[in-house]
């Protein structure tokens, strides 16, 4: 297998799409993404497939079909998502050029917009859809969410590697005090509230097509709460988080009932998210893509930033919460 993307060139890219047995026109572009390689490749009959080449070392084969496993029961339970091609083999994984790949059918549409509410809704009914299948599926193979992996084990390498020395100090103090809130925060039976999720489920994996949402990318599914694939999609104020939450579990509810005690776990699941993106950025810096398309990354300044960051959500457990229904309250504690 590759250990990067550096011999991934433009005919392999052709070459996946032949493979699936389609004729190609020649024209292929890349698309937004930086974990994996992603392309939109023009078909000879007209209309186009996506590409996908996954981070070589990243995840098995057996990891990736147990992804597009679950995608394809969602999408044979009519849950609006992209739809994994099939070869003439059945497969939908295979290997190629010394990378696993695979293709989906092509989805139009725009990303919805966090002041539409009706968008909001609409997202809410889908993301309900999904975790009315994903309560009866498990994870096997792939990652779960996980506190030590993304909290401890990500502060920790970037201290090693990456945090300048004059501020290690500063960062361990402010980590070890965020590490105890998060721990607080969640119960000890975290893990027992765990269903199937999307586990990325942000505005830039959802489009709005004619008939509504679609959900993008799988790569990050897991087993994690449920409002793992909620919180990602508030922005904005107080005020404009109410309203996009209330939509979003009205929406919801009309397929399940939503978790509302996992609202006060926001604060914990977000402040994991900082830590373990920070991580993942560090981690990926010696492909190429990432300085280009993070210039801002490993300055002095950004990691000045970065504290007063983690030191604003040390100040979020205990402050703002939400109620089933989307509204805030102050409280005392997490």
């Amino acid at each position: 297998m590759q250990v990067d993307f550096s011999q991934l060139q433009p005919d392999l890219v052709l070459d996946l799409v032949e493979s699936y047995g389609y004729e190609v026109s020649g024209q292929s572009y890349p698309l937004n993404s930086y974990e994996n390689r992603v392309f939109q490749v023009g078909l000879d009959e007209g209309g186009s497939v996506i590409a996908k080449f996954y981070r070589p070392q990243h995840w098995s084969k057996q990891q990736i079909e147990e992804e597009h496993s679950f995608a394809d029961k969602l999408y044979k339970a009519d849950v609006p998502i992209a739809e994994n091609v099939l070869n003439t083999a059945g497969e939908s994984v295979i290997e190629l050029g010394g990378y696993f790949c695979s293709l989906q059918q092509k989805v139009i549409g725009r990303v919805p917009e966090l002041d539409d509410l009706d968008s909001m809704f609409q997202l809410g009914q889908l993301i309900g859809r999904l975790h009315a299948q994903g309560k009866g599926w498990h994870f096997k193979h792939r990652r779960s969410f996980n506190i030590v992996r993304m909290g401890c084990t990500g502060s920790a390498y970037l201290v090693e590697n990456w945090i300048p020395k004059k501020l290690q100090g500063h960062y361990t103090s402010i980590i070890m005090e965020l590490l105890s809130a998060i721990a607080d925060c969640l119960p000890d039976d975290f893990d027992s509230h765990f269903i199937a999720v999307h586990g990325d489920c942000h505005l830039s994996n959802v489009l709005m097509s004619r008939d509504g949402p679609i959900m993008l990318d799988f790569d990050d599914c897991m087993m994690a709460p449920a409002v793992q694939d909620i919180w990602m999609l508030l922005a904005g104020d107080q005020q404009q988080q109410k309203k996009q939450l209330s939509e979003l579990i009205e929406g919801y509810e009309e397929s399940i009932e939503f978790p509302s005690y996992q609202l006060n776990w926001i604060p914990a699941m977000r402040a994991l998210r900082v830590i373990n993106y920070t991580a993942w950025l560090a981690r990926r810096w010696n492909d190429p893509a990432f300085p280009l398309a993070f210039p801002w990354f490993n300055s002095e300044d950004y990691w000045l930033q970065h504290l007063k960051q983690l030191q604003q959500l040390v100040n979020d457990f205990g402050s703002t919460q939400f109620d089933s229904q989307g509204s805030a309250e102050v409280s005392g504690n997490c």
